[in-house]
């Protein structure tokens, strides 16, 4: 039987598999593109909070958001 990976052996196999380097228009050096999740809390009328989640594309050196 194969030996379980650990998350952080997933996770850095991952980071290795989707390394996207570009020229980042603010620096003009090269630089990696980061995927983050982003959470945003919402007030609702009822008064409670609602949490709203996205994943954006970041530039590393600046953490801009990358447009393709």
């Amino acid at each position: 039987m194969a030996k379980a990976q650990s998350f952080a052996e997933k996770a850095a196999k991952l980071a290795k598999k989707h390394d996207l380097v570009v020229m980042c228009p603010d620096t003009n050096k090269e630089t990696r593109i980061l995927n983050v999740r982003m959470v945003d809390s919402v007030k609702t009328e009822k008064g409670t909070y609602k949490f709203l989640d996205k994943n954006l594309k970041v530039y590393e050196s600046t953490l801009k958001p990358f447009k393709s």
